[in-house]
């Protein structure tokens, strides 16, 4: 009896010894998985991180870059200083230091004189200011090729070609945007994102049925045609009201300009001083041009304005016109 004790004690003994073993054999798998999962996880926020950081933000961060280096004078290119960092930096965006890319900012700033002999500034063509910080013929050929990559890419890391419907609608529009700048000094990026906001994409009834673009209403200084529309105020109220009939598209963007000059408040709220596309915006807001309001009340639309003209980057039609 004693020795099947012995010998059961023994078989529990090893039993236990066995169980033992499994068991840090376990721990030890289950150790090794943890740090390897922990590892994967890691590495997948850290490239997830990096293809936010890259291929998401880079291009709003360039868009901010680009407005804080033109100081409210001129309207830089996002795309020109993005090329330029992609050399200087090798394609590697990570180690980006912004001061360094105000700096290449900055180059592109150049004092003019109006006809009238007042001080103005204009933007520099991209050539002459790779000369400037003596780019090799190599960096030269990098740099263009940069612009050519991005020369359809818009905020959100998307990609509209010419025959997008918006774009089609924005080159549409472009020319006589330009011309209202050139004789009211309204931004073409302001002129093509308030068309956007009011007309959508100028499918809207009131462009449909009279061509207009800015939601301009029929008020008693108005001599030519007019529509009756049903409309929106402030948050949700719909409302009917009169609005100005046009022949033309083209016309519609005339009047706007035309319409801008002729009401003092807009002067007042320094929409001609402006010079940048938020400060127009912002100008506009004030003085009344919308009622458009959130669910508490706040006022929107220069906000909604700013996020169309930076989605579409009709920012760059202002640097084009500003270039010299």
């Amino acid at each position: 009896m004693a020795r099947k004790c012995i010998k059961n004690l023994g078989k529990n003994k090893i039993i236990r010894r066995l169980k033992l073993i499994f068991k840090k054999i376990f721990i030890t798998v289950f150790i090794i998985a943890s740090i390897i999962a922990v590892f994967n996880i890691t590495k997948y926020f850290e490239d997830l991180y990096k293809v936010r950081d890259i291929k998401t933000t880079k291009i709003e961060y360039y868009m901010d870059v680009a407005d804080e280096a033109g100081g409210g004078k001129v309207q830089l290119s996002w795309k020109e200083l993005l090329a330029i960092d992609m050399v200087i930096y090798d394609e590697d965006l990570s180690n980006i230091k912004k001061k360094d890319t105000l700096n290449v900012g900055e180059k592109f700033i150049v004092e003019d004189k109006n006809d009238k002999g007042e001080k103005v500034y204009k933007v520099k063509k991209f050539n002459k200011v790779l000369n400037e910080l003596k780019f090799d013929t190599s960096q030269k050929s990098r740099a263009k090729k940069y612009m050519k990559d991005l020369e359809y890419t818009y905020l959100g890391n998307k990609e509209l070609k010419d025959s997008d419907e918006k774009i089609k609608f924005i080159k549409k529009l472009e020319d006589s945007a330009i011309r209202e700048y050139i004789d009211y000094g309204i931004l073409p990026s302001i002129t093509i994102g308030q068309a956007i906001l009011e007309s959508g994409w100028g499918n809207s009834k009131l462009t449909k049925q009279s061509n207009n673009l800015f939601g301009i209403k029929a008020d008693k200084a108005w001599k030519g045609k007019s529509v009756a529309i049903s409309t929106s105020e402030h948050y949700n109220e719909k409302i009917v009201a009169s609005f100005r009939s046009y022949g033309s598209l083209e016309d519609s963007v005339k009047d706007h300009g035309l319409f801008l000059v002729n009401n003092k408040r807009y002067r007042k709220n320094g929409l001609f001083e402006s010079k940048d596309y938020i400060s127009q915006a912002q100008a506009l807001e004030d003085a009344g041009y919308s009622t458009a309001e959130d669910k508490s009340g706040n006022r929107i639309y220069a906000e909604l304005l700013i996020e169309v003209i930076r989605s579409y980057n009709l920012q760059l039609i202002d640097n084009k016109v500003e270039t010299k």
